[in-house]
């Protein structure tokens, strides 16, 4: 498109329209720690229709796939509007602490940023289109990257355009053997199955804070009571199965909750199900050793003195808007947050470089602690118990699914296989701990750590286990079956084109023209601008798109790869690179989240001791494997507004 001409070509609406949905998909995201974004989401937390949603890509998401899903369409309105409207608004209301004043990316930022990288894609199919063209019928070898790739694009043809819903499940409910089903199938499981094993990889080996998330769900593993859900669940009876998973799980324990059952009380329920006495456990574990480190800075002889560690203290109790001027104070004249704290306290002595080094962990800790506390609060500790309400809400709901399921298959069977499972992706995904001076001097053979492919081998030792599970369902089940076939069909439908005409889904698809009119609207020099910008980032997802099969092939070769396949893990990495951080000096630039200081923070797990791969085994691997992103900011400043308002219409319009 030339700055005269009236439409963008394919390569050119096709960046903008990524550009656009990768910012607009974090930035809904990212809204949700202010308490009244959940106000102004739209249904299914409003009831009213006409309301204009501030995040109408998750609204749509929601809309079309999480709501119309067999169980949760029949939940009360009381569980989006009440139950996790409140939970929600009470997360953001906690304030829970901000990457920038930690010093390292946290696992809500990666959490967050991951959500992001992968919702961008079903929301850019659902407001483009999927394009459509004519499937022919082929063998796939699936030993070869090519023919996994072509198989996996062509599955989708056949499920959002053919028939491919019906023909799954029909031999699903014939055979739980994956070579029993066409070649195109098996080629499609292969590409799943890959992609599955370099998610895995790199959410709890790559990203930051993986091996604390991975310590986390240990934890968890540990304490979940599977022998006596087995047991639970071989009842004959459903109804009274339910009721006895019921009780197990949601059942308070506490003389109050007692009282209060056999009428002799009515005060509110302090006690803890099990459920939240896991989640409550799991986190004193990590309070525990964040205390312990924080108590060892305070006794330190060249600790920070007691004013510095009281004002740091002070300021957490301080209201969110103290915090955000703090921080705009630190971004504005380039200051640690823990200087500003210190000034603005009117600190007498100023910190020393050690002392300013502790003040930084020290604030750090308290702000983990302070964390796990409000979690514990909000989940566990909360009057009224919205979320004990809302898994009873969901088991109601769920109720004829679950009876299903239990006539249908070996429940007991299968907690033991997911246990079987999660046990032996915590062995898989540990990492060695670090070579110390001594093992290096005595030449001992270093452990290795884990590869993709050690996580493709232990999906495909396990997947049988979801084989027979969908098989006898399918076989045993045949209403539940026609509950999800139906759902499917309807979801597979959210990705079709609205016309079958080739200049609707080039490009951005339907998307195309709206893109085309935000940049006739434009100055004739912004538009030169964006349009250049657009051709870089076209340029940019044909190499990123082309890293993404090298590493395909490189996984299927067995070479121990150390970054899978996978567009959205390259825009996942850029997220969390552009992450703004303090400096760590206390007179220095803010850093971002690609910093080698940062990356070494991300490192330190709850006790203090170095987990994950180093800063530089990182960096090596992630700029090695994928190509960096030009520069978009601009961009999506300029065409923000109009492309929100585009969304919203098109939402309006259904």
């Amino acid at each position: 498109m030339s700055s005269s001409s009236t439409q963008l070509t394919p390569s050119q609406a096709q960046a903008l329209f990524d550009i656009l949905a990768h910012h607009e998909t974090y930035s809904e995201i990212e809204n949700f720690k202010w308490p009244d974004a959940i106000d102004h989401y739209g249904p299914p937390f409003q009831s009213e229709k006409g309301t204009v949603s501030t995040s109408p890509l998750l609204q749509t998401l929601l809309s079309k796939f999480a709501l119309p899903l067999p169980g949760l369409r029949d939940v009360s309105t009381e569980f989006w509007q009440t139950r996790v409207r409140s939970i929600v608004a009470d997360l953001a209301a906690a304030e829970l602490s901000e990457s920038y004043d930690k010093g390292a990316i946290g696992s809500r930022k990666t959490l967050a940023t991951a959500l992001s990288a992968i919702f961008e894609y079903p929301a850019r199919g659902c407001f483009g289109g999927y394009p459509k063209r004519e499937l022919k019928q082929r063998e796939y070898d699936v030993t070869k990257a090519e023919d996994v790739l072509q198989g996996w694009d062509d599955f989708q043809q056949s499920l959002i355009y053919g028939n491919g819903i019906d023909e799954l499940m029909k031999k699903g409910a014939e055979t739980d053997k994956l070579e029993d089903h066409t070649s195109l199938v098996q080629a499609a499981h292969e590409y799943i199955v890959i992609n599955i094993a370099s998610f895995l990889y790199y959410t709890l080996v790559l990203s930051p804070d993986g091996q604390s998330i991975l310590r986390m769900a240990e934890n968890l593993h540990r304490l979940i009571p599977y022998s006596v859900i087995r047991q639970t669940l071989r009842v004959g009876n459903a109804a009274t199965m339910i009721n006895g998973m019921v009780r197990l799980c949601l059942a308070k324990l506490s003389v109050t909750a007692f009282t209060n059952w056999v009428g002799l009380t009515k005060a509110p329920d302090e006690g803890m199900n099990l459920m939240q006495q896991i989640i409550s456990t799991t986190l004193w574990w990590d309070t525990t050793e964040l205390k312990k480190r924080a108590e060892r800075i305070e006794r330190q002889k060249d600790a920070p003195s007691k004013e510095h560690l009281d004002a740091i203290n002070d300021y957490l109790k301080k209201p969110r808007e103290a915090h955000e001027q703090t921080r705009d104070q630190s971004r504005n004249e380039s200051k640690s947050v823990v200087t500003v704290i210190s000034e603005n306290a009117s600190v007498s002595t100023p910190l020393n470089a050690d002392q300013h080094t502790l003040a930084l962990e020290y604030f750090s800790l308290k702000l983990s602690i302070r964390d796990r506390d409000m979690l514990t609060k909000i989940l566990c500790r909360s009057t009224p118990d919205h979320l004990t309400q809302a898994v009873r809400d969901l088991v109601t709901a769920y109720d004829p699914i679950i009876r299903a399921c239990h006539n249908a298959v070996d429940l007991s069977d299968t907690v033991t296989d997911a246990e079987s499972f999660i046990t032996d992706l915590i062995k898989v995904a540990k990492l060695p701990p670090p070579f110390s001076k001594k093992e290096q001097q005595k030449s001992v053979s270093k452990p290795k750590a884990p590869s993709v492919e050690d996580f493709v081998k232990l999906i495909k030792r396990h997947i049988p286990s979801s084989h027979k599970f969908l098989h006898q369902i399918a076989k045993n089940g045949p209403e539940m079956t026609g509950w999800f076939k139906e759902y499917a069909h309807h979801a597979v439908k959210q990705f079709r084109a609205p016309l079958e005409t080739s200049d609707i889904v080039e490009g951005a698809g339907s998307m195309t023209q709206t893109l085309s009119s935000l940049i006739l609207d434009l100055p004739q020099e912004d538009r030169k601008a964006i349009l250049d910008a657009a051709d870089a980032h076209a340029s940019y997802l044909a190499r990123l798109s082309s890293s993404s099969v090298d590493r395909l092939r490189a996984t299927m070769s067995s070479t121990q790869t150390k970054l899978g396949p996978g567009i959205y893990l390259a825009r996942w990495q850029d997220l969390l690179d552009s992450t703004l951080i303090a400096p760590s000096n206390a007179k220095g630039p803010v850093r971002k989240g690609a910093d080698k200081q940062v990356r070494e923070a991300a490192k330190m797990d709850v006790d203090g001791k170095e987990r994950g791969v180093g800063a530089e085994g990182l960096v090596k691997v992630v700029e090695k494997s994928t190509p960096r992103p030009p520069e978009s900011e601009a961009v999506w400043e300029r065409l923000r507004d109009g492309f929100r308002k585009a969304l919203r219409e098109r939402v309006e319009m259904g």
